[in-house]
């Protein structure tokens, strides 16, 4: 529902009829035939009824105009995994559903809690809101535009996506092989146009508030960066296309880039985004198969910025899909919550709860979302 507001300004001496004119039979004046003159005397002896309301009041006038609803954050993050759609044990097979690893951490140092599922059920949904602007609001002034950005950066969560669409005009010439390190093919344009990350030049343009302070990025407080299981099979060919002449050297060079950039959710600069409380993050990358194949992102490069996410963050909720999915499955059947925060390996494979519980706050949550295999979706889903 879309709700339309308008303020008058308060005139302070315009407090009524002139007391002067009240109960007075004005004479008439050879001004009266002129339009402009009557329509200048019907403004000053009307009655002010309109009055101005204080700034935060019409803030949150306009926060409630913009359409919002809610959300689970596995959705968000993996929608093209289905992940709440509902297991039955007696029909469906196990590998076709979200395997899910709820961990809670403790409060004043005691311990944490761990909760394992195989699918998602309609009472566990963690869920996230979802704003929608109206857009004829942005144009009402350079303040409405300023405040309605605002509220979809503080209280709506944010979706960022990984996007074949950073090639650069020089792609098949020489001079393409001596920036390539600067070259971001995969990483999206909104993502690169809003979010900081710390794999870039400092001094990279970001996208500021219509005011012109601050950054939009430090405003962020839910944010979902979420790379489609499509971006798997792109590759430098596939993202030029067939007809552009290009040398072995440059294919090469760009199919090194867009491995690069395949690990991007790691790679945001999370000092820089002091409000954040909510992230979501695709790393479903770490366990395919083309990791396994190209070496696109390492065990310790996600373990090192898992660190350093724990330095900056103190979360309510993290949640991460991919880092034990496919060939990398692990059971916690036999774990329970205290020999989870202590052991740093499970069933051989790091034990990422212990990894990245250091970024969530006391009484948050840490989300692993995990799959055997993405045969039901056919890697068809574009997002």
């Amino acid at each position: 529902m879309q709700t339309e507001m308008t303020v008058y300004p308060y005139n302070r001496s315009s407090g009524g009829l002139n007391s002067e004119l009240r109960g007075r039979k004005r004479k008439p004046s050879i001004l009266d035939d002129n339009p402009r003159e009557r329509k200048r005397r019907r403004t000053e002896e009307k009655p002010e009824a309109n009055v101005s309301l204080p700034l935060e009041i019409i803030s949150s006038a306009l926060s409630e105009a913009l359409h919002s609803k809610a959300q689970c954050a596995l959705d968000l993050l993996v929608p093209d995994w289905h992940p709440c759609k509902q297991y039955n044990p007696l029909s469906d097979n196990p590998s076709d559903f979200t395997r899910v690893v709820t961990y809670t951490r403790g409060i004043d140092g005691k311990v944490g809690s761990l909760l394992t599922s195989l699918g998602h059920g309609d009472g566990d949904h963690n869920l996230l809101p979802i704003k929608f602007p109206n857009r004829s609001l942005l144009t009402l002034s350079k303040w409405c535009s300023n405040e309605i950005i605002r509220t979809l950066c503080l209280e709506g969560a944010q979706i960022f996506e990984l996007a074949a669409d950073g090639l650069l005009p020089n792609i098949a010439e020489e001079s393409f092989l001596g920036n390539r390190r600067d070259t971001f093919p995969i990483r999206g344009k909104r993502s690169r146009g809003i979010l900081p990350y710390d794999d870039e030049e400092p001094e990279a343009d970001k996208k500021v508030m219509p005011s012109g302070s601050p950054y939009v990025f430090k405003l962020l407080r839910h944010i979902v960066l979420r790379s489609p299981l499509t971006l798997m099979k792109v590759d430098a060919r596939s993202m030029i296309g067939s007809e552009v002449q290009i040398s072995d050297d440059n294919l090469e060079a760009l199919d090194m880039v867009i491995d690069l950039d395949r690990g991007s959710p790691i790679w945001l600069s999370w000092s820089q985004m002091p409000m954040l409380e909510s992230v979501l993050l695709d790393l479903r990358i770490y366990s395919h198969e083309i990791n396994t194949d190209r070496g696109c992102i390492g065990k310790g490069e996600v373990i090192r910025r898992a660190q350093e996410m724990g330095r900056w963050l103190r979360l309510k909720l993290l949640v991460i899909a991919g880092l034990q999915s496919y060939s990398f499955d692990t059971s916690y059947d036999t774990y329970t919550a205290d020999l989870v925060e202590e052991v740093d390996e499970i069933g051989g494979e790091p034990n990422w709860i212990k990894i990245f519980s250091p970024a969530v706050r006391p009484g948050g949550q840490l989300i692993l979302v995990d799959r055997l295999t993405d045969e039901s979706t056919e890697l068809s889903f574009y997002i």
